[in-house]
């Protein structure tokens, strides 16, 4: 079985005449065995059509649709489920969960005109934005006042209708996790269950989402670096007085705004060229060392944990790093990165001093063998000793770092070292630039 989505940079694609890439999945019992992304070659809703048949797609989820495109695809024998949004990925599993409940398919309904069925005006606009014809609803039996068919009985599969009925669902109040926020059979039970457990004495349950795409991708990558790498954390106070001078400094003449987080990308870089061999991965049985130095930062964006990675730093000035870096971090949040941006990263940086968090404790993002911890900035006591060896207390702005290193790569003294030359430069950051 093949299916193919209108793909862009992840996400569905909305207008299917006009999508210049699909992946295409290949399935067998129910499962993805393997993915790709084709270039479309022609542009119109007849030559897409013709260009799937061509593949031996059997089925397509996409955005919004016309009429004529409909027909074509039709012609051609393609299964379609328009009004999809969102992660690609996520789309094509979740059609998958439905398809085990799905009943057999209904024989196809005398053609209807949108003005014999009873529609609420959400119901209207959403087939027209997504292109569904009155065909398709005309069987459905609605919810509404009165009988109206609404948005939500037009976005529930038939099994899911009729569970809602048999149960008294609303299907108003249930939240679709199918292709387009369709309400699967699946999510109808949820809602069912959480209503039964209700006024008793059982765990309430707020919500129950799938545990998949990029949440369990993060989770599995996670999951294989802690329990396969063994870690080793070292762990250092850096006294910030100077770094914050020589950031406010710098920014009084940079025309590009520079952040902590890019002092700390040319930092490691610095370092990483002093102790090259932090700067490696474990490719089957070899110890690989590289000359290119690629920075990933992780940031937390709708659609989970991504490390844009800004390649090459060892060839690249503080303002070339803090521009690239500023526009990887914000496309990043907003999933828009390309998958090359994220991929092929040699060292990994996770800051979470915006957060006020005072220590904790990165895991390595594989492949990768090591990944620095930046914490928040604290005032502190310490103990400073005069150039006469007397020793007094004062108040400092400290922050901790520490490195997270795969112990069957690097051991302690090198690590050691990488942290105390970390500190070094961050205490005299002149020494970064030079």
């Amino acid at each position: 079985m093949k299916i193919a989505v209108t793909y862009e940079n992840g996400q569905v694609f909305q207008h299917f005449g006009h999508t210049e890439q699909f992946k295409i999945y290949e399935a067998a019992e129910g499962k993805v065995v393997s993915a790709r992304v084709v270039e479309t070659g022609g542009s119109g809703h007849g030559a897409l059509a013709g260009f799937l048949r061509g593949l031996g797609v059997d089925t397509l989820i996409c955005g919004g649709i016309g009429g004529g495109a409909r027909s074509a695809l039709a012609e051609a024998g393609i299964q379609l489920y328009p009004g999809a949004a969102g992660g690609a990925d996520a789309q094509v599993e979740a059609d998958f969960d439905d398809d085990e409940d799905d009943e057999p398919a209904e024989k196809a309904a005398a053609p209807a005109e949108m003005g014999e069925l009873k529609l609420t005006p959400r119901a209207k606009k959403y087939m027209k934005d997504n292109g569904i014809a009155a065909a398709d609803v005309s069987s459905i039996q609605g919810t509404g006042f009165q009988g109206g068919i609404t948005e939500r009985d037009i976005k529930a599969s038939p099994l899911a209708r009729k569970l809602a009925e048999k149960t008294g669902v609303d299907l108003s109040t249930v939240q679709g996790t199918g292709a387009g926020e369709k309400i699967m059979k699946k999510d109808v039970e949820r809602a069912a269950a959480a209503a039964a457990s209700s006024g008793s004495d059982e765990l309430q349950i707020a919500s129950v989402v799938p545990y998949k795409g990029v949440r369990k991708i993060i989770g599995d990558k996670l999951a294989h670096s802690k329990f396969t790498a063994p870690h080793l954390y070292f762990t250092d106070a850096v006294d910030t007085t100077n770094l914050t001078a020589f950031r406010k400094q710098l920014n009084e003449n940079s025309e590009v705004r520079i952040a902590v987080s890019d002092l700390l990308i040319m930092a490691a870089c610095k370092a990483l060229k002093k102790f090259p061999g932090i700067n490696v991965t474990l490719k089957e049985d070899q110890i690989v060392t590289y000359k290119s130095i690629n920075i990933g930062t992780a940031v937390a964006g709708d659609n989970g944990l991504v490390v844009p990675v800004v390649k090459n730093v060892q060839n690249k000035s503080l303002t070339d790093v803090a521009a690239e870096s500023k526009d990887l971090v914000a496309r990043a949040k907003e999933g828009r990165l390309k998958p090359e941006e994220y991929s092929n990263g040699t060292f990994s940086i996770s800051n979470l001093g915006m957060f006020g968090i005072g220590n904790f404790t990165a895991i390595i993002n594989a492949p990768e063998a090591a990944i620095l911890s930046v914490s928040s900035v604290r005032k502190t006591p310490v103990v400073i000793t005069d150039e006469n060896g007397e020793d007094t207390i004062a108040i400092r702005p400290m922050m901790n770092i520490q490195l997270s290193v795969d112990h069957r790569l690097i051991d302690g003294l090198l690590a050691s070292q990488f942290v105390e030359y970390m500190k070094q430069l961050l205490e005299n950051p002149v020494q970064i630039l030079m």
